[in-house]
């Protein structure tokens, strides 16, 4: 007969390998957080091993923490100088102690205390190789290249709603003399969705092109808020911004890396409204030294002008006395010599027409018996040319019947009747 086998129940085993894998001192496990919920009676994490670029794990480890431990963790990382948030794909080292529930025959482990050195040390490498990577590209200084006006009154602003942030910022401006034009979009500027909700709030802002520079603030808070301005997304969305973008994260002393690819980083909200209304005062002091400059130049120019005036006034009034003088002086020459030869001209005229007088009176009896002349001997010519007197002389004149004379013998015919005037009467002949 064979040897009887022995058996257990369910039960028995999973008691058993609860006994054997709680007897397993506990150790300190790290990995990569990938999965965290908080519950009424604890928190629940995953932690896993990743092989570098690879997003699936290579192994995964179930963890639980009680609520007054994890508080107490909390407690512990909140303590420190450099304090960080658990969170996804954050890198923690936990002390921890295996156990197996057997309900499900589920392997877990409870964690004990967290070892914040090793995580700080991953923070700050993860850091490092972030600043290392936008150094390199040549964002850090990307956006302190852009030219903000000289006097930003359009002002966009990124914060929480209903924040301190928010009425510390818009106070400080509203303070001021200046005309600030504010548009604001809200954003979680703390826990996971803060990376989203501010790069989202930069797209929105970027519609208005109008904007002279941006600014993100938040009130001052947990330490371990300070992380989610780590983002390296964030850090590009701002370095790459077409606008200046101002950080007043609200930390007097920590620096987040989104502080280093900003235009400017400011300690608080307070002090971020401040450096815009400093830069439009400078901006409105140097417009009035330059007015003053400009009033006090025309001043002396128009009194050194007022001088020059005076002097060329004084000159021209000397010269111009000189000039009427001078003329004064050629009026009088003028006048004497015009009275002199105005008298010359006269006497000249005078005597002009006394000898005219005398010419007419001696020309007038010359000029008629030269006339009587010239009458006679043009009456002795019309005379002679009488036809009278050339008969007289013993010539005749032929006329036709018609009264014309005939000057040649061409102009008759045979029968044509003729009359021949003599000095002492006609006689008629009939042409042969």
């Amino acid at each position: 007969m064979d040897q009887e086998v022995r058996t257990y129940s369910v039960t028995q085993y999973m008691r058993s390998l609860k006994n054997t894998v709680e007897a397993t001192p506990a150790v300190w496990v790290h990995g990569v957080i990938s999965q965290i919920a908080e519950k009424k009676s604890g928190v629940y994490l995953s932690i896993a091993d990743f092989a570098d670029g690879d997003v699936k794990p290579k192994a995964t480890l179930a963890l639980y923490c009680y609520t007054a431990k994890y508080d107490a963790i909390l407690a512990k990382i909140s303590s420190l100088s450099q304090p960080f948030t658990l969170k996804h794909d954050l890198k923690v080292n936990f002390l921890v102690r295996a156990e197996l529930y057997i309900p499900y025959g589920k392997l877990q482990a409870q964690i004990l205390d967290i070892d914040p050195v090793y995580t700080i040390g991953e923070l700050a490498l993860t850091k490092s190789a972030i600043l290392k990577r936008l150094a390199m590209e040549g964002l850090l200084e990307k956006n302190k290249q852009l030219e903000l006006a000289d006097v930003p009154l359009r002002v966009g602003l990124i914060t929480g709603e209903n924040t301190a942030a928010y009425k510390d910022f818009t106070t400080r401006l509203e303070a001021s003399p200046f005309a600030f034009e504010v548009t604001t979009i809200y954003a979680r500027m703390q826990g996971n969705e803060t990376e989203d909700s501010i790069i989202a709030a930069l797209e929105q802002l970027q519609s208005d092109s109008n904007l002279d520079v941006v600014c993100i603030v938040r009130g001052g808070g947990a330490k371990t808020d300070l992380n989610f301005f780590d983002s390296e997304a964030l850090c590009r969305a701002v370095a790459n911004y077409p606008t200046p973008v101002f950080t007043g994260i609200g930390h007097e002393i920590d620096r987040c890396l989104l502080d280093e690819v900003a235009y400017l980083s400011c300690i608080t909200p307070t002090d971020c409204a401040k450096r815009l209304v400093e830069r439009v005062t400078d901006s409105w002091n140097r417009m009035t030294e330059a007015m003053a400059s400009i009033a006090d130049g025309a001043r002396d120019l128009l009194t050194e002008n007022n001088k020059q005036l005076g002097t060329m006034g004084n000159q021209l009034q000397q010269k111009v006395f000189g000039l009427i003088q001078n003329e004064k002086s050629k009026h009088v020459l003028i006048a004497a010599s015009i009275k002199k030869d105005t008298a010359f001209y006269i006497k000249s005229e005078h005597e002009r027409l006394n000898r005219n007088q005398e010419g007419l009176k001696q020309g007038s009896r010359k000029i008629l018996d030269l006339a009587k002349s010239q009458f006679e001997l043009v009456s002795e010519k019309v005379k002679n040319a009488d036809p009278k007197t050339t008969l007289a002389k013993g010539y005749s004149l032929t006329l036709d019947e018609n009264g014309k004379f005939i000057r040649k013998a061409s102009q008759l015919k045979s029968g044509d009747t003729i009359k021949t005037r003599l000095a002492d009467g006609d006689v008629l002949s009939v042409v042969k």
